[in-house]
């Protein structure tokens, strides 16, 4: 890892937190373009491109990680950060699958479920937004009395 593109990560999420979204921007772009595989910092660039407005450009930001080698968990995370980048763009079905593909790292099962019951609120599904809801619930239960023992 690069030491410069790890201070660009650190000043863009600094940034990002300040709510200096072009500065933020600026700093987590030149840190991917330092180092393509840096998943965190594609994903925080991803958040930050959408909201600055261009989620069109963060789905495409996230969909070029996807195929870099990284970790499952990155991997996870960079599925379901798409699915909400996704779900902000109105791309509905999209954001299903992104979720979907999400939810195989059992890490992220409960932000998976979460954002399939955010989709199917959109589109009018309820029954099966309180399912994912339900699930979400469990696995978050399950995450916290893993992490308890």
């Amino acid at each position: 890892m690069s030491a410069v593109a790890r201070r660009y990560y650190v000043r863009g999420c600094d940034a990002l937190d300040r709510g200096d979204l072009e500065g933020a921007v600026d700093a987590l772009r030149s840190a991917v373009d330092l180092v393509p595989t840096f998943a965190s910092a594609r994903v925080a660039y991803a958040v930050a491109l959408a909201r600055y407005g261009d989620c069109p450009r963060a789905a495409q930001t996230l969909r070029a990680g996807l195929g870099r080698p990284a970790t499952p968990v990155a991997i996870a995370t960079m599925w379901a950060t798409l699915g909400d980048v996704l779900t902000a763009g109105g791309d509905f079905l999209a954001a299903e699958d992104a979720f979907r593909q999400a939810a195989q790292e059992p890490q992220h099962e409960g932000r998976a479920a979460a954002g399939l019951a955010r989709v199917y609120g959109k589109l009018g599904r309820y029954d099966e937004a309180f399912a994912q809801l339900h699930t979400a619930a469990a696995a978050n239960r399950a995450l916290e009395t893993a992490s308890d023992e």
